[in-house]
Parts: structure tokens; sequence; C-alpha cells
């Protein structure tokens, strides 16, 4: 496997759509554990892939992103990027001073001193990630369910700690969730919102308890978001080796966060290398 081959078969996009035979996928994955070119396209072509539905969702750019579904995904993700830009830039406001045809004229080169002195050398190129980058975190959404009859002490409570938890206001869903999880202790969807709105307010030991509570009672919803926000947590308390344990194990359940589970995990090999 090499860089050549990814482009000429369209790899990246292969893997990101689960449509790879088990030997190149297994053949793709090494490759890219070991080629910091190829990672940092995968990770950018799932960045996109999480924004596209945002795309959609834009009057702005919809319409122009529907006349390009039949690109290959890495060129519609190429396009995105250019679209997205350029909307950005296009919405900003103008500077002062640049809406007159005089003060917008150039400088000639005897009129910029700067022209003389030697060129801005560019910013050295970085590694990779460091470890506080690949823990960063945002909190999951999550849409609130509409109940038939009157809630239980549990389920109200739960919802109240929720409304708090869409406020961003995690100690208060922390105090909330908590007064649940009493009530119910096996309702993973409590345990894991409690564990979520433990890390959200930086309390990671208390995050790592719930979420891992939450793993404990099995199957659920809940289970490959409670590996992969618990993968998080060790990263944050810089314990990579208990954060490769359980990007393993959500990659073992061949869910839908597999494929960033595995980005990830090919991220923490290479910073275990530097």
């Amino acid at each position: 496997m090499n860089c050549e081959r990814v482009a000429r078969e369209e790899l990246l996009e292969g893997y990101l759509l689960g449509r790879l035979s088990d030997e190149d996928r297994d053949s793709f994955e090494q490759h890219f554990f070991e080629c910091e070119r190829c990672l940092k396209d995968l990770q950018m072509l799932q960045t996109i892939q999480r924004e596209l539905p945002r795309v959609d969702a834009d009057p702005a750019l919809a319409k122009a992103s529907s006349s390009l579904r039949w690109l290959s995904f890495a060129g519609l993700a190429a396009t995105i990027v250019l679209m997205v830009g350029s909307a950005v830039w296009m919405r900003s406001p103008t500077p002062p001073g640049l809406s007159g045809t005089a003060e917008t004229r150039p400088a000639s080169q005897a009129e910029r001193p700067e022209a003389s002195q030697s060129p801005t050398p560019p910013p050295p190129l970085t590694a990779g990630p460091s470890l506080e980058q690949l823990a960063l975190v945002e909190a999951p959404p999550y849409q609130p369910l509409t109940l038939r009859g009157a809630p239980d002490e549990a389920t109200s409570r739960f919802q109240a700690g929720m409304a708090r938890y869409q406020q961003a206001d995690y100690p208060a869903a922390v105090a909330e969730l908590r007064g649940a999880a009493a009530l119910a202790p096996d309702a993973t969807h409590i345990r894991f919102f409690l564990g979520i709105a433990h890390l959200m307010a930086g309390q990671d030991i208390a995050a790592i308890a719930e979420l891992r509570a939450t793993t404990a009672l099995g199957d659920s919803p809940y289970l490959e978001e409670a590996h992969w926000y618990l993968a998080k947590a060790l990263l944050r308390q810089k314990r990579p080796a208990a954060a490769e344990a359980e990007l393993r194990t959500l990659i073992q359940l061949q869910g839908t966060g597999t494929s960033e589970a595995r980005t990830l995990l090919a991220a923490i090999k290479r910073l275990d290398e530097r």
C-alpha cells in the first residue's frame, strides 16, 4: 500500500464509506498509521463528512452543493472547503478604507519600504497534534424525548438536568443528573450524560467513573459513545495507553464510530513514536 494507490483507487473515500474489503481496509489502516500525509487527509475528510449536513442546511451553500453531488467524496470535500471559505469571505464586512477607488490603489514598488526586505519565512511545520489537542472534546447533542403520561421522579430529575445541559450549565446539570442516577442507577442514558456533564465541567475523574459505569451496563445506544468519550477523558488525564485500550474496544464493536476511533488511535500512536 502506498499513497499513489490510495489516490488512484480512492481508498480514502472507500474507507470512510465502509466499501473496502477486509484485506484492503487492514492494509490501508496499516498505511495511514505510518503515513502522516494520508492520516491528515483522512482527518480532514472526516471533518468534512461531519460538516456536510451543515452545508446543506445553509441557504448560501445548499444550492451550490446540491449541484456537486456527482463528484467523488474527496473532490466534494475539497469543493466544500472552498465554498465555505468563499461564503465566509463574501459575508465579511468590507474593512474601512477599502470602499473608495483612490484608497484601494496598490502601492508601487517604490512606495513599499518592505519590498526590499527579505520575505518573512513560513512558520515551522508542526510534528502533529499534541496530547492536549487530541483530548479536545465537544458535548454530544441531546434531543428531548416526548413522553406519554407523567414522568417518574428519576425521569423528572433527568429532564431537569438535561435542560441545564442544553444551556451548557454543566455543574448544575451534574447536580440534577446525579440525583437521577441515584434513583435509577441502571439507566444507561442517565449515567452516560452524567459522565459527559462531569467531563464538560472539567471533572475528569468523576467523568471516567460514570462512563465506565455506562460501558459496564453492556449493550445500549450509548455504548460506543461512552468508549469514545472515555478515551477522550483518559487523554485529558495524560493516560494514552488506557485511551488506546478504549479505542480498540470501540473498534471491535464495528459500529458507526469505528472510522474516527481508528484515526484517533493512529494519531496517538504517532504521538507515542515522537
